[in-house]
């Protein structure tokens, strides 16, 4: 039975490079076998580390990637996947963000569980998700 494999969004990231990290956040992290990124998640953090530099974060994330079991590109299949979510929720009335689409679409695609503290914008995706943030 292969370990499961979890995408980290974002703000799961952005924990991980805090001065502070939540304990919560820390403790989960330990029961983590393996972690991926997003090449979405890649790009949204450069865009904050380089919209607000800090030399401490930058390495702490440079770290991080490098042990990272994997970064998923945006293949075809899934920006199709993604904008096909975005489009129906679209049709719902329910506005939902490329990114978020696109991050969830990487994990629909390699079958990834997604860590997220922004559960709200992922469900009903077909995604199984969890929030590291919330006590065990």
């Amino acid at each position: 039975m292969s370990a499961t494999i979890v995408l980290a969004d974002t703000n799961v990231i952005s924990e991980l490079v805090r001065s502070t990290p939540d304990p919560q956040v820390m403790r989960w992290l330990q029961e983590v076998p393996l972690m991926a990124l997003s090449a979405v998640t890649l790009e949204e953090a450069h865009f904050g580390l380089a919209w607000q530099p800090n030399t401490r974060k930058l390495a702490l994330f440079n770290a991080l990637v490098e042990r990272l079991h994997a970064v998923y590109p945006i293949t075809p299949a899934i920006a199709q996947r993604g904008g096909v979510l975005r489009g129906q929720f679209q049709a719902q009335g329910i506005a939902r963000s490329a990114p978020d689409m696109l991050i969830a679409a990487t994990a629909i695609e390699h079958q990834l569980v997604l860590a997220t503290r922004n559960v709200r914008d992922f469900l009903g995706c077909g995604v199984q998700i969890v929030n590291p943030f919330d006590a065990l």
